[in-house]
């Protein structure tokens, strides 16, 4: 996926996802972007935090603690 700012590369074989983001949008050179790298690990917890980011925005309840699920004790 590829946008004016940002790119959004997937790897199969590693099992992993690149983020590009450009400074500016008019900057096609390495110079002015900034990349990140996430595997599949990391990506399901960044998934995870931004659905619960989200739902503290809509004033979601649930009907579990998302602690409880993270820290069984």
């Amino acid at each position: 996926m590829k946008k004016e700012q940002w790119e959004i590369e997937v790897n199969p074989d590693h099992k992993s996802i690149r983020f590009k983001i450009s400074k500016n949008h008019s900057q096609e050179n390495e110079i002015g972007q900034i990349s990140l790298q996430l595997d599949q690990a990391d990506l399901f917890e960044l998934m995870h935090s931004l659905l619960s980011i989200n739902r503290s925005f809509n004033n979601e309840t649930m009907y579990y603690d998302d602690q409880e699920i993270m820290d069984p004790a």
